[in-house]
């Protein structure tokens, strides 16, 4: 008659229906556990540190590692004033846009980006011109569309008379790049148009700059 052997890696059936009636209060108890979070993140920080190195790492020197929080700070210290007075004027400016129905829409920006693209030879060449200033397409369309903004609110205060056009070809005749009448007409126009908008634009900004509330922390 054969033995029955008794095996040691099954729980018997009282212990283990105990171990799986208290598991769920064990995670309970391990997620209310402020050692036990502190593993978890600790884990998640490993998981990430291997395979989402670039999150962490910027480059290495020698082995040497240059972290992202390194690179960050340097930015900070060095660009933060340039960069946050910029996007601070880019905010009071799209506010502005916002109240006049003025935000420019996703066709005009294209359209402009494509006038860019024809007269400097293409695509390529105007990601050529891009590389070479350390910009990229996404900085392109939001300058665009600062642009197209301030065109937009402050284009009827820029008229230009005829007189004013005749006296813009006589000065800038050698500097034209058009040669016959009509296109100069319309050069001259759009150059003195854009000097006006310019100049409209920096009394506004100033007076909405004025107005706006802004905190620096």
């Amino acid at each position: 008659m054969a033995k029955r052997v008794k095996s040691t890696n099954v729980i018997p059936g009282g212990k283990l229906n105990n171990f799986l009636n208290t598991f769920p209060d064990k995670i309970m108890d391990f997620k209310k556990s402020k050692t036990g979070w502190l593993i978890l993140v600790i884990v998640v920080i490993l998981i990430l540190a291997v395979y989402k190195k670039g999150w962490f790492i910027a480059a290495t020197v020698n082995g040497a590692p240059i972290t992202n929080l390194e690179l960050q700070l340097k930015l900070n210290q060095s660009f933060r004033t340039q960069t946050l007075t910029q996007l601070i004027n880019e905010k009071i400016i799209l506010s502005e846009a916002a109240k006049g129905g003025a935000i420019p829409t996703e066709a005009e920006i294209n359209q402009k980006i494509t006038e860019l693209e024809t007269n400097v030879g293409g695509k390529d060449a105007l990601d050529g011109l891009l590389a070479q200033q350390g910009q990229t397409r996404i900085m392109l369309r939001e300058q665009i569309k600062i642009q197209l903004a301030i065109t937009k609110l402050y284009d009827k205060d820029a008229t230009v008379s005829a007189d004013e056009v005749t006296k813009f070809i006589e000065q800038n005749k050698d500097q034209l790049k058009a040669t016959d009448s009509a296109g100069q007409q319309k050069e001259a126009t759009n150059a003195l148009k854009q000097q006006k908008l310019s100049q409209v634009f920096s009394q506004k900004f100033q007076e909405l700059k004025q107005k706006a509330k802004i905190q620096i922390f």
